[in-house]
């Protein structure tokens, strides 16, 4: 009999609607009409919901709340109605009211606020799934996420809510002993968190793990819990909400504290027991919603029908009577059951005659609740019957006058139909002609440009050296020049001659890599002995110090040797060319985490200017016209770079003159 008072008291808090206004509300309202302050006008949208708790006026009046809210910018104002129009959708899982107001919600608060609070909203929404037919599906995505490896970086407020989670899982799986180390992970989570946040997720917590433990044999360990909840319920209420709230119905939830505690009687004292009931008592002075008055008269059946002291089943009859009445009007669906009860208490006074007579009431009523359902919905499908049967009538007759209309009509339209959907695709067809047509011609234009700029280049280029050997060498023939001047001739047309011979083989070097994109081919090569290599080639300069920064052990890498080898070439004898005293550097570095080797040549030459570190990578780039060079040597270095999976890049953060850096990959 306990355990059917409880599930009734469940049951009714959350689906009965309380039918009476109180005064209070409508002096409320009063007010409400003949004040334009945004600020009043919030605070009695606020107590307005408190009086009409957990219905479909509360709802409407912190919508209210947060638009009034909304039009001062009160931002604490709208995260407070919004967090109880989201906390009310998700107890009836209303899926497109929490997606609308989540949204909402996640546009005014700071991160700090939805980092404490989207946790717990997906707390109650675990348990919204579990009571709606979706507990298989809930617990199922819940054991999943708890196997990844997300979870190893969740914040505080995610692991409280990962642990209640889990352990809801397993309650609902009638797991209980399984479920308590995972709530009472839950519970100790929750007391480290901020103060501020502590109390929303404790209160929630607490219940269901009294519940628990009740489940699970353990009705000493419950009603201990379950007292901690009373008090901090009750020091909250005292200490915030009876100031900023005045009609905040403190009495709904304690009522259903007191119950569960009744409902415990066997492991309370007989203080306790005296305790619990002067406190339900206490409140039942001062109900006026028949929902409270509901809520008390079924702890009083339960407390007379339990306590070992006071047992009176006269009085339990009593308030089951009074609970009779107010099922009437409250929760009809409940009445069998009450009846059931009065049934039970008579048979346990042994009253039989009474008992008979309840138990007939009860099934007569079920019986009239089935019977009122059957014919509610055979009239629902008769007058769907009805209603469909008349509109197709209508139809037919529609059809029928408007039958050869639309056979008209059709003929035409798939007419206009066939016509527009040929001009459309002629017109799609040509558009995409010119379209094309227009394409080719702006790219024959630019090859055209490309063609006439690199001809133009090539010419200039060539013919300085060319202009060079061909004056030089009329000299040489001139008898007229002193032959001691002769002889300082063919050294420039020599000096020219290999210009010429360099600019033609990077010109065909050029040619020959620009015309494709694909990798070249690489094998191992070790770059320690190349870099030795090369300094060793290089023409060095007094005042230069020459200096390698590289592994003592070889360093093997996949790579093209004949075209890495031409790339640090070109930079050493670029730094060379540029540095007139100092220092030239040649190394590599390894990023092991990149899988990448950096080759960087250093000097401390004249520099090059940030603006121009791109310019002096195009074709016949020469930012000193003066200095001897074809300007296709750095062009050339990143045509090689690409074509081996790397880049190549001058460092802006050197200072001291210039460091080009080329990145390979090591694997």
């Amino acid at each position: 009999m306990r355990h059917l008072l409880t599930a009734i008291f469940i049951l009714i808090s959350s689906t009965a609607l309380a039918s009476n206004l109180t005064q209070a509300a409508d002096s409320l309202l009063g007010v409400l009409k003949n004040t334009q302050s945004p600020e009043l006008r919030i605070q009695i949208y606020r107590n307005l919901a408190d009086i009409y708790t957990e219905s479909n006026e509360a709802r409407t009046y912190l919508l209210k709340m947060y638009q009034e809210a909304s039009t001062i910018d009160d931002r604490k104002s709208m995260l407070n109605a919004l967090d109880d129009i989201l906390i009310a959708g998700i107890n009836d899982y209303n899926k497109d009211t929490v997606a609308k107001y989540t949204e909402l919600f996640e546009k005014i608060a700071t991160k700090e606020e939805l980092k404490c609070l989207l946790p717990f909203y997906r707390m109650r929404t675990f348990d919204s799934r579990c009571y709606s037919g979706e507990r298989d599906e809930a617990v199922k995505e819940e054991i999943s996420s708890q196997n990844s490896k997300i979870k190893a970086k969740e914040d505080i407020y995610n692991q409280v809510a990962s642990a209640y989670n889990m352990g809801t899982s397993f309650y609902m799986s009638d797991q209980f002993t399984k479920a308590i180390p995972y709530l009472d992970k839950a519970m100790q989570l929750a007391e480290s968190l901020p103060e501020k946040d502590k109390y929303i997720y404790k209160k929630f917590i607490t219940w269901r793990v009294c519940f628990t433990y009740a489940q699970a044999g353990k009705s000493k360990e419950a009603v201990k819990i379950m007292e901690q909840l009373i008090n901090m319920v009750e020091y909250k209420y005292k200490t915030d909400y009876q100031k900023q709230r005045p009609f905040y119905n403190i009495d709904l939830y304690l009522l259903q504290y007191y119950s569960f505690m009744i409902s415990s009687l066997p492991v309370l004292t007989l203080e306790q027991e005296k305790s619990y009931w002067r406190r339900i008592q206490e409140i039942g002075k001062s109900l006026t919603n028949d929902l409270d008055k509901y809520n008390y008269y079924l702890c009083a059946n339960n407390y007379y029908s339990n306590n070992r002291t006071e047992r009176d089943f006269l009085k339990a009859i009593a308030a089951n009577d009074s609970l009779i009445k107010f099922a009437t009007i409250l929760a009809p669906q409940n009445l069998p059951g009450l009846y059931n009860i009065n049934s039970m208490t008579y048979e346990a006074i042994k009253d039989y005659q009474n008992a008979l007579k309840y138990l007939k009431i009860s099934h007569q009523i079920q019986d009239s609740l089935n019977t009122e359902a059957t014919h509610k919905q055979l009239n629902e499908l008769q007058v769907k019957y009805d209603m469909n049967a008349l509109n197709n009538e209508k139809t037919m007759l529609e059809i029928k006058n408007k039958k050869t209309m639309l056979i008209s009509l059709s003929i035409l339209l798939i007419i206009v139909v066939a016509i527009c959907t040929y001009l459309y695709f002629s017109w799609k067809k040509e558009k995409r002609m010119k379209m094309e047509l227009k394409a080719l011609h702006l790219k024959a234009q630019e090859s055209e440009k490309m063609k006439q700029s690199f001809i133009n280049s090539i010419c200039h280029e060539i013919r300085t050296p060319l202009n060079a050997i061909v004056g030089f060498s009329d000299l040489i023939m001139n008898e007229e020049i002193d032959a001691e001047m002769r002889k300082e001739f063919p050294p420039e047309i020599q000096k020219n001659t290999v210009l010429l011979t360099s600019l033609i083989n990077s010109m065909l070097e050029v040619a020959n890599l620009d015309v494709s994109e694909e990798k070249l081919p690489c094998k191992p090569i070790d770059i320690k002995n190349i870099c030795v290599h090369e300094m060793k080639q290089l023409k060095k300069k007094e005042g230069i110090e020459y200096k390698l920064e590289i592994t003592e052990e070889s360093m093997i890498i996949p790579s093209n040797a004949q075209y890495l080898t031409q790339v640090i070439e070109h930079l050493l004898s670029n730094a060379n060319k540029f540095t007139g005293k100092g220092q030239i550097t040649l190394g590599y570095r390894v990023n092991q985490s990149k899988e990448e080797i950096s080759i960087y040549v250093s000097d401390t030459g004249c520099g090059i200017p940030q603006e121009k570190h791109e310019e002096v990578f195009n074709r016949f780039s020469k930012l000193d016209t003066f200095m001897p060079g074809n300007g296709l040597g750095l062009y050339l270095c990143r045509l090689i770079t690409k074509r081996l999976a790397g880049e190549i890049k001058i460092d802006p953060a050197y200072k001291e003159g210039t460091r080009m850096v080329v990145t390979l990959p090591i694997k």
